[in-house]
């Protein structure tokens, strides 16, 4: 009965292998191969910027992904023979695919995410913080700065070809990690991931602190001009004029977010690279 039922798992990967070969005219170590990759790559696909965004179709993600695995395809490179692989050793080479794949797509967004961060902080320095809006790029809700920003991040990571940097670190991390390589992050990787978790608040109170210093002078002076005329009601007149100097400051920043942003794209590609050398 186990050997019956071992001759049709084999049979029916035998036809699933006949079938490519038919169509895509893989072996069947470049099968497994193709697998392995599909797997990296769908990962990356689903948490890396634009890529990932749910306003882009299931469709078209998958067709690139599809698109992206054939390229890379001829580039791969592997140490031992895929061919024979059982099922006990390929899940956890499949796991270790999945969560480069997620890494690399994921450690894109926390760029997205400190952008969101700092666009909190002045939101709820304006008196903005129950104001929410859909971000589409997540598809969750975010302040109305935060989504302002990110909007803005789009815009400079489309511009600064940042979607190239990811494509392009897909590929080296396919030549630094490949497909038979069964080794994890190393430590010196996962201290390095936990300082780009922490970047996220640094560049997010950088962005924000001309917005933020500014609003606390405000409060100041009208704390002192509440003090000075107690008849003035400094609720009400203290949300506009907070809501307005803060718009007046995100207007006359909104140049510097250019070179800000390429400085943090090139910290992020920086960082990426030191994580790829530890895989």
């Amino acid at each position: 009965m186990l050997s019956a039922s071992r001759r049709t798992r084999s049979n029916d990967k035998r036809g699933l292998l006949d079938f490519f070969n038919d169509i895509l005219g893989l072996s069947e170590q470049q099968f497994m191969g193709f697998l392995l990759a599909f797997l990296r790559i769908s990962a990356l696909m689903s948490t890396a910027p634009i890529f990932g965004s749910q306003s882009v179709p299931a469709r078209v993600k998958a067709f690139l992904t599809l698109f992206l695995t054939i390229a890379i395809l001829p580039a791969l490179r592997t140490e031992q023979d895929l061919s024979e692989l059982t099922l006990p050793l390929l899940l956890p080479m499949a796991v270790k695919e999945i969560l480069v794949g997620l890494f690399l797509g994921f450690s894109a967004k926390l760029i997205f995410e400190a952008f969101q961060f700092g666009g909190r902080i002045i939101s709820n320095q304006m008196g903005l913080g129950i104001a929410e809006l859909i971000d589409p790029e997540s598809g969750s809700q975010v302040s109305a700065i935060g989504n302002l920003f990110s909007l803005v991040a789009i815009v400079l990571f489309l511009n600064l070809n940042g979607h190239h940097l990811i494509i392009s670190a897909l590929y080296k991390s396919f030549e630094i990690a490949p497909l038979t390589n069964h080794q994890w992050l190393k430590s010196a990787a996962k201290v390095k991931m936990l300082t780009m978790f922490n970047d996220i608040f640094k560049i997010g109170v950088k962005l924000a602190a001309p917005a933020m210093v500014t609003i606390l002078l405000v409060e100041i002076s009208m704390a002192i001009m509440a003090r000075i005329v107690p008849q003035m009601n400094i609720f009400f007149i203290g949300l506009p004029v907070k809501l307005g100097v803060g718009m007046f400051v995100i207007i006359i920043s909104l140049p510097i977010f250019y070179t800000f942003f390429e400085f943090v794209l090139t910290g992020w590609k920086r960082d990426l690279n030191e994580i790829l050398n530890y895989l």
